[in-house]
């Protein structure tokens, strides 16, 4: 006897779109028939007529718990899983931590036993942040978290000193030297690309100006700054043949650049994140601009719409969030070009944006938004078959999605641990209506129904291209 059989629903996968029915036996994917077909009885059966079957969503960008600078404190694993499974997410990818001369290993240990301790609803991988002047002993120990079940490691370009994110510069010089280790052991260099001394220059000029007020900040962090960290780090990854994961492109540039190095061949891959889809540097000047704010820079209308064409043709890869949350009165805090503050309440809201400002607008097809909300996402960070498929054998993470159900997203529907949203008014249309974890069903037509505190450490192997 089954747990659980999902019939009678479209099941979507980056190359096809077809009715099946699914099985689900002890958290696993165990049986895939013809519409109608599988005859074998369950303890429960799920309607999915007239709806998609999609595998559940995979955020590759958050933060959870971390507190880069005394106000930026982000929410927890706790109410940022039940957020996510909400919106029909049912991994998220965390970020652990090391600085300075500070053990990486110990960094990553510390991390997994916070989040263990947070007991998410959800399940959780884990990216590392290797920040600072890192030591050779450091880059020694990413062999050693390669084989422990982190395989991706992020690094800054900017926010050298005492900026609004706290010191986590890196120089050129230690990057090259980790995308030697990944390269070697079968890791992926993640880049946060902006320049930090084009960056200097411009706040300078802004302050001379007289213009240092927070919504000019898109002009202290021109196109050209993203541009130019890209490009660098593009012929890094180039000479040391590690493969590199530009987080969260901004610009048209980015995006060009990208895809001019994917036409040499270089393992390069994008990100793009689901507020720089909906937002632009327009929207600085609205009451309480600064809410809207991440970094990089929102950038105008047009590098909106090469976002959203980069997803569309496959030069970017994945869509995420960039989950942090902090509360308002510190988000508006920051009122100069130099000390504006990022993050914004976003997990629980990218799936219903990108079905639908992306599929329902024309700007995705079906496939491709399956694509980048989670199998690309499985696939780059060492994840699939386990995640990202709906296959014999992979995890029963299974979200039912309604492309006929309307929903107005609203502060106080909403289940982040923050006192704002910035999508507050958006309409969807398109919304997953059941989330299912490992064959527990969480969240159905809007109502939690599930166990709390599901949600388990998933180890990723080396990455694999989308």
């Amino acid at each position: 006897m089954l747990d659980v059989v999902v019939r009678g629903g479209t099941v979507v996968t980056p190359s096809t779109s077809e009715r099946f029915d699914i099985g689900v036996k002890d958290g696993r994917i165990v049986a895939f028939a013809e519409e109608n077909s599988l005859e074998l009885r369950a303890a429960r059966t799920i309607d999915a007529s007239g709806k998609f079957v999609i595998p559940g969503g995979i955020d590759a960008h958050v933060h959870f718990n971390v507190a880069l600078s005394p106000v930026m404190r982000a929410q927890s694993a706790s109410a940022g899983g039940r957020a996510a499974a909400f919106g029909g997410t049912t991994t998220f990818i965390d970020f652990a931590l090391q600085s300075g001369d500070s053990s990486l290993v110990r960094a990553i240990e510390d991390k997994q036993a916070e989040l263990k301790g947070d007991r998410p609803d959800i399940d959780y991988a884990l990216h590392a942040m290797i920040t600072g002047k890192a030591t050779l002993d450091v880059l020694d120990e990413i062999a050693v978290a390669i084989s422990g079940g982190v395989s991706s490691f992020k690094m800054f370009t900017t926010f050298s000193g005492a900026s609004a994110s706290g010191s986590m510069y890196t120089d050129d010089g230690r990057i090259w030297g980790v995308m030697q280790q990944t390269a070697r052991h079968g890791g992926i260099a993640m880049v946060h690309c902006e320049d930090d001394c084009i960056i200097e220059h411009c706040v300078h000029r802004l302050y001379r100006e007289g213009r240092q007020q927070a919504l000019n900040i898109r002009e202290a962090r021109p196109t050209l700054c993203e541009e130019a960290a890209v490009s660098r780090m593009l012929l890094l990854s180039r000479r040391t043949g590690s493969p590199l994961y530009i987080v969260h492109v901004s610009s048209t540039e980015g995006v060009e650049a990208i895809a001019e190095a994917q036409g040499r061949r270089v393992p390069v891959y994008g990100e793009a994140l689901h507020n720089y889809l909906a937002f632009c540097d327009e929207d600085y000047a609205r009451p309480n601009g600064m809410i809207y704010h991440n970094y990089p820079s929102l950038k105008s209308s047009k590098d909106r719409s090469a976002l959203w064409e980069g997803l569309r043709a496959g030069v970017l890869d994945v869509a995420s969030s960039d989950d942090f949350t902090i509360p308002f009165a510190s988000k508006i805090s920051g009122t100069q070009v130099d000390n504006a503050l990022g993050g914004h309440n976003g997990i629980e809201t990218r799936m219903g944006f990108l079905f639908s400002e992306g599929v329902r607008k024309g700007r995705i097809s079906l496939n491709r938004f399956v694509d980048v909300s989670s199998t690309s996402v499985a696939r780059l960070f060492g994840l699939y078959p386990r995640k990202g498929a709906i296959a014999i054998g992979s995890d029963a993470d299974i979200v039912v999605l309604d492309p006929q159900r309307r929903q107005k997203a609203a502060l106080a529907d909403l289940h982040s641990d923050c006192d704002y949203s910035i999508w507050d008014g958006w309409e969807f249309e398109g919304i997953p209506t059941l989330t299912m974890l490992r064959g527990n069903i969480l969240v159905e037509n809007g109502q939690w129904t599930g166990a709390g505190g599901l949600g388990q450490f998933i180890p990723a192997r080396s990455p694999a291209a989308p």
